[in-house]
């Protein structure tokens, strides 16, 4: 979508947010350049991955830029930050691909969170095993330690959209599992409003307080705490997921870092 398709999406209302749409050039704005190397820069409606991608920039596109708002960490081509730059459009874009003449200031408002209210989906346990790290790059979600049979709770409001045993051919979801084991066992993914997923996985039995299509409140019991699938010990692996569904490796994002945006950080160990 080029800049002049966008200024138009946005002023018929495709957006919830209402924002005042200015040429690119207007006075006041910092001058600022994309730098991305073999990739385009996305633009979003919000500071983070998980709001919608509206366009997308070349390296070396020019900028306007009016100030900046804390949002996801990214690690870019010109820098590491958690900043995001809102441009005259009121859309945004990661600072971590941004080179600028100058300091932005901080936004007076800043967009609002993913719809509905989101809890710790094992309150009183903590983050032990953590996404994506040297040890295991393609781990996708964290890790909560936590006793064998405690209610596992839904992280937000949502529809349950599968209760699956994923395992290797032959094996068994209904016994404890071993690090020698495929899969996360018995899991429940539950779809939320804002296209969000999460999922909860190594259950101890296919859950008998859910089924497939039933809506769930946050903070419902979805499921016990077990140790089925790739495990060694009774825990709940927490993914997220963005523009979903489908549920992939693309479209994960670091579990504490979505949870802390939406309002329900999830402590470490």
């Amino acid at each position: 979508m080029g800049r002049s398709r966008l200024a138009a999406y946005l002023l018929a209302g495709a957006l919830s947010t209402s924002f005042a749409v200015l040429p690119a050039t207007s006075a006041g704005a910092l001058s600022a350049t994309v730098v991305t190397e073999s990739t385009n820069l996305n633009v979003r409606t919000g500071p983070a991955r998980w709001y919608p991608k509206v366009d997308s920039l070349t390296n070396g596109t020019a900028l306007a830029l009016d100030c900046q708002v804390d949002g996801e960490t990214a690690t870019g081509t010109v820098r590491t930050t958690n900043k995001w730059d809102r441009m005259r459009d009121g859309t945004y874009v990661s600072d971590a691909y941004v080179r600028r003449a100058g300091s932005l200031p901080e936004c007076a408002t800043t967009p609002g969170r993913p719809p509905g209210t989101w809890t710790h989906p094992l309150p009183g346990f903590a983050v032990q095993g953590g996404w994506r790290t040297p040890q295991r790059p393609n781990h996708q979600g964290v890790d909560l330690m936590s006793f064998k049979g405690t209610p596992i709770r839904a992280a937000a409001a949502g529809t349950v959209l599968e209760i699956v045993c994923n395992i290797q051919p032959g094996g068994s979801c209904d016994v404890d599992g071993t690090p020698k084991s495929k899969g996360c066992g018995w899991y429940v993914k539950i779809g939320h409003p804002g296209k969000i997923a999460t999922l909860y996985c190594h259950m101890l039995r296919r859950p008998e307080m859910i089924k497939v299509g039933q809506k769930v409140k946050a903070g419902d019991v979805i499921g016990l705490i077990g140790t089925s699938g790739s495990s060694s010990f009774p825990h709940l692996h927490f993914e997220v997921h963005v523009n979903a569904p489908p549920t992939s490796p693309e479209n994960a994002v670091d579990p504490l870092t979505f949870m802390a945006s939406v309002g329900a950080p999830l402590p470490r160990a």
